[in-house]
């Protein structure tokens, strides 16, 4: 039995009399259609199915720029160990990059390969593709930088310094996450390095428990310190710092009569010149001003202002939240979205940049 009749018992089902009547315009249209779907999708399988070696594992069908360690994992991902000079297949659909916070899902003809690229990750720098994967890299990073790069949506390049975001969108730092939700607090990483903001962070504590002593209050829980503590704990510890710069500054003879006082309106003095803080300021105000402190730092380097921060669901569902400096020093809601945990920082990115 030759293909074309294969094909047409395999297809006969389809048809009302059980075999395709070429004397019936809706028989003959039926069949034409068939034909030409299959005809399409052996197309589509030639192309991809093209291999041309060159030396470095690329294929000459590799958008430019981009990063060829990236495409390699790719292709390793795709077809294994014969990845060599295999073309990568593009994503059906264009996704946008904004300036602003904005939400994409990856399309329903994306979704195979996002998902077989969602838990991969490059090589160790300098070792071979397909060894083990970098520690440095979080699932979902692999699966953005093929969706927006190969669909020309963006150009997309890896950022492995030591300081870089993990991927830069048009020259824009991107972070990547993969939490399993938008919502909530997420960690930004440790400040134990920032030995600045820890010792102002300690003296406000301080203070705090020696106010308390003072006032013959119980001493503060032990789990709250420099290290572990919410928004509104911040802001208790600051009216302490706040009575014991107004107590000083109405008693300034104990200031000058007993050293101990004079050391306390040094320390004082110093959480509010670092801070920059104002005799203004409430103890809110001056528990924000702390958490930017420590924020911002971070945020800096990592993905930097007006860049973004993106969570990659292994759903498909995708969160850039673009990090805007201005309006997180404006936020008076912030102290409800922050807490240090075990000397990380934690911030809900949904509520301060949703």
């Amino acid at each position: 039995m030759d293909n074309i009749t294969k094909y047409l018992h395999k297809i006969a089902y389809k048809f009302p009399k059980g075999y395709p009547d070429m004397g019936d315009p809706k028989d003959k249209d039926m069949l034409f259609e068939l034909i030409k779907t299959v005809t399409e999708a052996e197309e589509e399988e030639v192309e991809i199915d093209v291999d041309v070696k060159s030396g470095d594992g690329s294929h000459p069908s590799d958008p430019s720029e981009g990063s060829k360690t990236y495409n390699n994992t790719i292709r390793n991902a795709i077809y294994g160990k014969e990845w060599e000079g295999k073309p990568i297949p593009k994503p059906k659909s264009k996704y946008p990059y904004k300036s602003s916070t904005f939400s994409i899902a990856v399309s329903s003809e994306d979704k195979k390969i996002f998902n077989q690229l969602y838990p991969v990750k490059p090589p160790k720098v300098g070792k071979d593709i397909g060894s083990a994967g970098s520690l440095g890299v979080g699932n979902g990073e692999i699966a953005l930088y093929w969706l927006y790069h190969f669909s020309d949506s963006a150009k997309v390049r890896e950022g492995r310094e030591k300081d870089d975001p993990d991927l830069y969108f048009n020259n824009q730092g991107v972070e990547v996450k993969s939490w399993s939700t938008d919502k909530g607090l997420h960690g930004l990483g440790r400040f134990g390095a920032d030995k600045e903001n820890l010792s102002i962070l300690s003296l406000i504590f301080g203070f705090s428990a020696l106010v308390s002593v003072f006032d013959g209050e119980k001493e503060l829980p032990k789990t709250v310190n420099p290290t572990n503590f919410r928004g509104f704990q911040l802001i208790a510890a600051m009216e302490k710092v706040k009575e014991f710069k107004e107590l000083l500054n109405k008693n300034s003879d104990l200031v000058d009569e007993y050293p101990l006082f004079k050391n306390i309106k040094s320390n004082v003095d110093r959480v509010y010149s670092t801070l920059n803080l104002d005799d203004s300021d409430s103890p809110q105000d001056m528990g924000r001003k702390m958490a930017i402190a420590l924020l911002k730092p971070k945020l800096d380097r990592k993905p930097g202002d007006g860049n973004h921060l993106a969570n990659v669901k292994d759903n498909g569902d995708v969160k850039f939240f673009q990090i805007n400096f201005d309006e997180l020093e404006n936020n008076d809601e912030l102290m409800k979205d922050f807490e240090v945990k075990q000397s990380a920082i934690r911030i809900n990115f949904d509520k301060v940049w949703g």
